[in-house]
């Protein structure tokens, strides 16, 4: 699938000291014009209010990722790069083109106090204030993988490994994700 295995993947992914401040991405991170996986941490503070939001102890490591898969069965080629989606899609841009900042907008709602402003939709406030609390809180790893057309196969082999506790799709049913699941459909449902 690439020129690393998914071993090499998860060992990049997991280990905190190759993980940089989102304040300051991409600075310290290799190849980020290429497509890739990546890996979302939180520090102490940020994990202890996630933590509480959901009534468990969350490990640092919450999602991970991958930016720039091909479609097959689309037939459609993904000229997104890890640069484009986390700059982009993450940490600039809004819930509806972001599944990570729809997820913590739907788990920092309350203690954020977060306002929607339509369906799917935070207000101004409400998404400068996600932005900062990312910027303050998150840090990530990222692992280039160039081959775009099995990329979406690694994902899922990386994802079963790390089984981070914010991701949902394909993931195994958990308190954690049943009630991710709950608070996202509430975002889609403003009035």
């Amino acid at each position: 699938m690439t020129d690393r295995t998914v071993a090499e993947i998860v060992a990049v992914l997991s280990d905190p000291s190759l993980a940089r401040p989102a304040r300051d991405f991409p600075v310290g991170q290799d190849n980020v014009d290429e497509a890739g996986l990546y890996a979302w941490r939180t520090d102490e503070p940020g994990r202890l209010l996630l933590s509480q939001t959901y009534g468990v102890e969350l490990p640092a490591l919450i999602y991970a990722g991958q930016a720039g898969a091909s479609s097959a069965k689309a037939g459609l080629e993904n000229g997104a790069t890890l640069r484009s989606r986390i700059n982009g899609n993450h940490l600039r841009g809004n819930i509806r083109s972001s599944t990570f900042r729809k997820t913590l907008a739907a788990s920092l709602f309350a203690p954020l106090g977060l306002q929607l402003a339509g369906p799917s939709k935070l207000d101004a406030a409400s998404n400068h204030a996600l932005s900062t609390w990312m910027r303050a809180h998150l840090s990530l790893a990222t692992v280039a993988c160039p081959d775009r057309s099995t990329l979406a196969r690694l994902e899922h082999a990386v994802l079963m490994e790390l089984d981070p506790p914010l991701n949902l799709m394909g993931m195994a049913p958990t308190p954690v994700r049943t009630e991710l699941k709950a608070r996202r459909s509430l975002l889609a449902r403003a009035r």
